[in-house]
């Protein structure tokens, strides 16, 4: 049984994310459009009505996190989100087209390697997925009966703040290897033409 203090935590963490993302990319819409065509794996004529449910789906879902509302069904709904977004994930990473802009920020709708601002996809945010599907999970099961106190709410807003710098700085991290990497390859690519003109 999952204790009040965590479940608050986890449906808090849920809402700011949900509803970030989700406005986000209402605002850029027309770039989300083209973070979804990348992917290449829904039908071309899906892409603009996508671009708008999916936005709406997360606000919904962030909204009755808020509130409470339906806690076993906003729940499910949510991990089958994240598990669409990894499955999705999963196969570009499969085709070899990790290049790709993961759309988790919306960095960019290009998808080529050479942008050090797009977040491409990787399996580390894959294991994301994962973990985010098992938060959304348990918060849909039964919790013990007691009552907050003060310090629980102390202890809420601390957690909070805490997950919301750690998720940040989990994406910069990603964004960062990306830069790496890209620095790194027309290096790599200089040695080895050296080496054979040698």
């Amino acid at each position: 049984m999952l204790d009040p203090l965590l479940f608050q935590l986890i449906a808090v963490s849920f809402c700011l994310l949900l509803v970030a993302a989700g406005l986000h990319k209402l605002a850029e819409r027309l770039r989300f459009q083209g973070i979804l065509a990348a992917y290449q794996v829904v039908p071309a004529f899906l892409i603009a009505p996508l671009s708008l449910l999916i936005p709406l789906l997360e606000i919904v879902l962030g909204l009755g996190w808020a509130i409470g509302w339906q806690t076993g069904l906003v729940s499910v709904a949510t991990a089958s989100l994240f598990a669409v977004y990894g499955i999705a994930m999963s196969i570009n990473l499969m085709r070899g087209r990790s290049y790709i802009d993961c759309g988790c920020g919306l960095s960019s709708a290009k998808a080529h390697s050479e942008d050090n601002g797009v977040q491409q996809l990787s399996v580390w945010l894959v294991f994301r997925n994962i973990l985010l599907i098992g938060f959304a999970l348990a918060a849909g099961g039964s919790m013990n009966a007691r009552n907050f106190a003060v310090l629980d709410y102390f202890s809420l807003i601390a957690a909070t703040v805490a997950l919301v710098f750690t998720y940040a700085a989990f994406h910069q991290l990603l964004v960062n290897h990306n830069a790496i990497d890209s620095w790194r390859k027309p290096l790599l690519a200089e040695s080895s033409a050296g080496e054979d003109h040698d």
